[in-house]
């Protein structure tokens, strides 16, 4: 593979990771009693689907093909966190697997950043703000779990 095909297939990665962190908030939306902490996940959903829509953005730019879905390991993944998250017993819980979760798409976005991919400078502004995204949802979602205890 190429430059090019390489970072398709990142940026592919990473969307694959964005649907599914998106699949597990929208879950964990359904799950809030708060009405308000129902909001703030209603505003985090919007950010995920905004980096959906950059990373497919991106893929297109390059000529790839964007997947549509986590695939089928995300599939499965997507389940199985479902099947998990419906023993959830209050608000708390809620927000220690939505934490969880932007954990894992920092450390996906660490790994993108690891691999010194030479992006373009408008590519790199994005990403950074989708790190920078994901820390906001990280220190919100904590905040709310030390004011909900």
């Amino acid at each position: 593979m190429n430059r090019r095909e390489d970072l398709i297939e990142e940026l592919n990665q990473l969307l694959k990771g964005t649907h599914m962190g998106a699949f597990i908030f929208e879950d964990l939306r359904d799950k809030i009693t708060a009405v308000d902490l129902k909001q703030e996940f209603h505003a985090y959903l919007k950010l995920l689907k905004e980096h959906e829509d950059m990373l497919n953005r991106h893929i297109c730019e390059l000529q790839g093909d964007p997947v549509d879905s986590s695939g089928i390991m995300g599939t499965l993944s997507d389940m199985m966190s479902m099947v998990k998250n419906m023993v959830l017993a209050n608000d708390n819980e809620v927000i220690k697997e939505a934490i969880k979760s932007i954990e894992m798409g920092l450390k996906a976005l660490r790994d993108f950043d690891d691999r010194h991919f030479t992006l373009s400078e408008h590519m790199r502004k994005e990403i950074d703000i989708m790190k920078d995204d994901y820390h906001c949802i990280y220190h919100s979602l904590h905040k709310q779990m030390i004011l909900g205890q």
